[in-house]
């Protein structure tokens, strides 16, 4: 059987385990197990005994709901390879909005110093200081798990990024824009999530509180009553952005939403003169 064929026998298992995306995920796994780009997997590949091995033992991961992304070691994320795994949240698509929103805030300002609170892999960050060479980015996070992934991706594609182990933004001193993907799931919704979010991602990484907004509204206060950059910008999740725009109008912030591609208010930007 050359390496197609493989995939779809794996695909066949994988719909049986319930997984939407069973062919694509079979390629995938088929491909990073042989170590082969996607010409030469459809080009007919074959598999020899170690990547077989390799392969079964990453089905049987996948089977039992362990992400994608934990089992190749990586996640894509604005046209880069991210390394993720264990301990630190799988960077996701529409998070992309952060990052050409810091990039549009620094455009013209090659002296701006951008902080991304709570970076989690680096994704956004990183992104930042790799499309922007020359501004300052620094980075904040209080899981050392999520830092050494961090790190990881800052050496492989912006060595420059200073990456600092704090909660929220309580050790940075000043920041003329500030990118944040926070945890804003409420407490009591995360369990009915699917297996690989809730069983596999660190819960630090995903619970705001009682109703989501313990940390961004935490955030919201230090920007405006100590940092005071010129813009704040949130990611927030279905229905928040109402609520988030009322926290930052109450603290005297000029606000404004953006659309995901997907029609829903994503990202708050709050503003201060």
């Amino acid at each position: 059987m050359n390496a197609r064929e493989i995939a779809g026998a794996a695909a066949r298992r994988l719909e049986a385990a319930g997984l939407e995306d069973a062919r694509f995920e079979a390629e995938v796994l088929v491909r990073e197990a042989a170590g082969v780009s996607r010409a030469a997997y459809f080009a007919g590949a074959v598999l020899d005994g170690e990547a077989r091995a390799r392969l079964e033992l990453w089905l049987g991961r996948r089977e039992r709901r362990e992400p994608l992304a934990y089992i190749t070691g990586w996640r894509e994320f604005y046209g880069r390879r991210f390394a993720v795994g264990r301990g630190v949240l799988v960077p996701r698509p529409e998070t992309e909005l952060l990052v050409d929103v810091g990039l549009d805030a620094v455009r013209g300002d090659p002296r701006a110093v951008v902080l991304e609170v709570g970076t989690g892999s680096g994704a956004v960050a990183v992104s930042v200081a790799a499309e922007a060479p020359g501004v300052t980015v620094i980075a904040t996070e209080v899981s050392p798990d999520a830092l050494r992934f961090a790190a990881l991706n800052a050496a492989a594609h912006a060595p420059g990024v200073g990456l600092v182990q704090c909660d929220l933004a309580a050790a940075i001193r000043r920041a003329d824009v500030v990118l944040a993907n926070l945890p804003y799931i409420p407490s009591g919704e995360i369990d009915a999530l699917e297996p690989e979010v809730s069983a596999w991602e660190p819960r630090v990484a995903l619970d705001g509180g009682a109703d989501g907004l313990g940390l961004i509204r935490a955030l919201i206060a230090d920007c405006a009553e100590r940092l005071r950059p010129r813009l704040l910008a949130l990611e927030v999740g279905f229905g928040q952005a109402r609520a988030v725009a009322e926290a930052g109008r109450s603290f005297g912030a000029e606000v404004s939403t953006l659309r995901d591609l997907a029609g829903i208010d994503r990202v708050v930007c709050l503003r201060w003169a």
